[in-house]
This record gives C-alpha cells, sequence and structure tokens, in this order.
C-alpha cells in the first residue's frame, strides 16, 4: 500500500462508522452475560484472540504469520496498550459510577489530538476541536442525570483507560500502512492471562457462554478490526471522535430489548453529539478537493 493510498479520509469515516456501528450491541451483551467483570474479561480476552484467529485466517490465509510479524515494535505496543485500555475500562465501572466513567472516557478523542500533535505532528484543524469540545458536552448532558461523584482512584482508573484509547489510534496511525488488527487480536490473549490470575470464577452458564461467545467471538474481532484499520487512513483524533457514537447507540440497544428506555438528558446529548460527529464530517467533506471531470470523448 502506497502512501497516497492512506490519504483516503472518506474509506477511514466508513471503516469507523461501520466498526462502530457492530460495536454497539457491546453493552447490551455484558449485561446479558451478567457475571463478575474479572470473568467477563476472561473470556472475553480468549474468546476474542479466537475470533481474530479466525478473521485473519479467511483474510491472509496462509500469511497469517507473516501479517503478524509485520507488525513489528510497533505492533507489540499496540498488543499492551489495547490489552490495558480493555482491562482499565472494566476496572473503572467496577470502581466508580458508570456515569462518572463515561464522561472520562468521553476525553479520548482529545487525547488523541493531543497525542497525535506531540507524536506525528498532525495538526487537526479547527473544527475537529470544536467538535470534540461540542461532542464532550453532548456526553456530559446525557449523564447529568445520574452523574454522582464516585471514588478518586476509580476517576483516575478511567482517565487512564481514555488516555490508551487515545494512544491506541495514535499507534495504529503511526503504523499506518501495516496493518495492526494481528496485534489487538493478541492483546485478548494479555487481558485473558492477567484475568486468570484476578478472578474468582471462570465459570458461566451456557446462556450466558453463548452471548458471550456471539460478543467475543463475531462482534468484537469484527468491529475493533474495522476501528483498526480505520486510523490508517483517518486522523486519530477524527476515530476517537466517531468511537463516540457508541456511547450514545449502546444504550438504545439496551432500551430495545430490555426495555431500560433512555430519559431526555440522554435523547438531547444523543442529539447534540450525533450533531457534532455530522458537522465536523460535512465540513471535511467540502474541504477535500473535487474530483476532477472526465475529460469529454475526442
Amino acid at each position: 500500500m502506497s502512501p497516497a493510498s492512506t490519504a483516503d479520509p472518506i474509506k477511514g469515516l466508513t471503516l469507523a462508522v461501520l466498526g462502530v456501528l457492530i460495536l454497539t450491541p457491546d453493552t447490551l451483551l455484558m449485561r446479558m452475560v451478567g457475571a463478575d467483570p474479572w470473568t467477563i474479561l476472561f473470556w472475553r480476552g480468549l474468546l476474542m484472540t479466537v475470533g481474530y484467529i479466525g478473521l485473519l485466517g479467511v483474510r491472509y490465509r496462509s500469511g497469517c504469520f507473516s501479517a503478524m510479524m509485520a507488525t513489528g515494535k510497533l505492533g507489540a505496543a499496540v498488543t499492551i496498550l489495547f490489552a490495558i485500555n480493555t482491562i482499565l475500562f472494566v476496572i473503572a465501572v467496577d470502581t466508580t459510577t458508570v456515569a462518572n466513567t463515561l464522561v472520562i472516557m468521553s476525553a479520548a478523542p482529545l487525547f488523541a489530538a493531543v497525542i497525535g500533535r506531540i507524536a506525528l505532528g498532525e495538526r487537526p484543524p479547527i473544527r475537529t476541536w470544536i467538535a470534540i469540545a461540542i461532542a464532550m458536552l453532548g456526553i456530559a448532558v446525557i449523564v447529568a442525570d445520574g452523574l454522582t461523584v464516585g471514588t478518586w482512584i476509580g476517576d483516575l482508573v478511567a482517565l487512564a483507560a481514555a488516555i490508551a484509547l487515545g494512544g491506541h489510534f495514535v499507534l495504529v496511525r503511526a503504523a499506518r500502512p501495516v496493518d495492526m488488527m494481528p496485534a489487538v487480536g493478541l492483546s485478548g490473549v494479555l487481558v485473558a492471562v492477567m484475568s486468570l490470575v484476578v478472578a474468582d470464577s471462570l465459570a458461566l452458564t451456557p446462556v450466558q457462554f453463548g452471548w458471550m461467545a456471539l460478543l467475543a467471538l463475531l462482534i468484537l474481532p469484527i468491529s475493533f478490526g474495522l476501528l483498526t484499520m480505520a486510523p490508517i487512513y483517518l486522523s486519530a483524533a477524527e476515530v476517537g471522535l466517531v468511537v463516540l457514537l457508541e456511547t450514545v447507540l449502546g444504550p438504545l440497544w439496551v432500551w430495545l430489548v430490555l426495555g431500560e428506555e433512555p430519559g431526555e438528558y440522554a435523547l438531547v446529548g444523543g442529539a447534540v453529539v450525533i450533531t457534532a460527529l455530522v458537522m465536523n464530517f460535512v465540513l471535511k467533506r467540502r474541504s477535500l478537493p473535487a474530483d476532477p471531470a472526465p475529460e469529454a470523448p475526442r
């Protein structure tokens, strides 16, 4: 893949949006599994790795090992950072309120923009900074109705998770055009090993295991695979912005399946987030050079 082929923001946007849309049932399925967080982390990590092996097998066939080796040192960093983000997010939810965690995690695009500016020299345009600020305001509105003070340790853990997620997108961006999907797949092994040490029990009922298999074998590999490819074509900050859609759309699945109706704050805040995302990418599309007109036949 040539450097020129990586300058395709529309392709990056498409990959990111598809990845987030596939990821949105994540919260619902976690609720339906209903197990201890460390038990969920173990099976989530282990089965996600198995799912990635299947996905990479379809994509690369006999070249899977070569694709994994091609990730190099940056791939090792992606593996470690993505595993850290996964574990920190679950710990944050367990040690502080979900509302606090969501508000703090909404800062991930901001961290991606800052880290990308320092590490890669990327300068997000003013419209992206404005969109980040508006989106964070929208998420704050979503949780304002039930926002309570969580433990300061949990809040710090959520902050670390947001930084790790922003850094993950920057690392994938820095590695382009090398595919970092194998590195993300290997992160599940680290998550499973750490959870195995901490978890009191790994037992799941057949129904619980079925929901977990749907999530970790199918949904997570496909969604994170698409989200891992998106920063090749789109800035880390803008990929982080798209990921905020999961915060808005995820509760809708819970509403449709479990009947937990979102309140007015959730609807207003969700509209603000979506407006910010649409505004950013409409302006981005207008800033792209127009396709050259085809030459008239001679």
